[in-house]
């Protein structure tokens, strides 16, 4: 299946706080480590495919929570999506912005990020800090939710998240959507 970037679309975000999350998602929704390691022990083979990476438009609601941490004015961003896959099965998708500035922060190397794990990238700086979660979960009409049906011939409600990495004097944020093989699906 060919992914045409961007590929994400506008969503509405909640603080984790005022979410009412199923106790079998909080493990993976509400966890401030590495997704990326979380993944790879779900697995014996995990990659990234690279949808996208390039300047682009950020949606309202991205550029506000920029502004929420300090991000004043308009900036140039770059917005990178790719597919988090397990065992050759996408389970994530994922969409980051940052600015244009960052990609020639040679801490974090993001023009040359590839098909590599960002958020291998950004949990191995020494100063990394988060941002509490946003929490959104899509209908099933939402475009990540019919790619998901897609792909895995299941439609369902989606869950994903958003936060902002600091690091390096940058400002990274990581929408993550969680796709129906996500174990705690099963039990919601």
């Amino acid at each position: 299946m060919t992914l045409e970037f961007p590929l994400a679309h506008p969503c509405r975000w909640t603080n984790a706080d005022a979410v009412a999350v199923p106790a079998s998602a909080k493990p993976w929704l509400l966890e401030e480590g590495s997704l990326t390691q979380k993944l790879k022990k779900h697995s014996n083979q995990f990659s990234v495919k690279l949808i996208g990476q390039q300047p682009a438009t950020v949606f309202d609601s991205e550029f506000e929570l920029f502004q929420q941490h300090h991000v004043d004015t308009p900036f140039a961003a770059t917005v990178r999506e790719v597919m988090l896959y397990c065992d050759h099965q996408p389970w994530v998708f994922a969409r980051s912005i940052f600015p244009l500035s960052a990609l020639t922060d040679e801490n974090l190397n993001l023009s040359a990020m590839g098909s590599r794990s960002l958020g291998q990238s950004l949990f191995d700086q020494a100063d990394l800090l988060r941002s509490p979660f946003q929490l959104t979960q899509l209908e099933k009409h939402h475009p990540i939710a019919k790619l998901n049906t897609a792909l895995h011939h299941k439609q369902t409600e989606l869950w994903g998240r958003r936060s902002l990495f600091f690091t390096s004097g940058q400002r990274v944020l990581v929408s993550e959507f969680f796709l129906s093989p996500l174990p705690f699906y099963a039990e919601c």
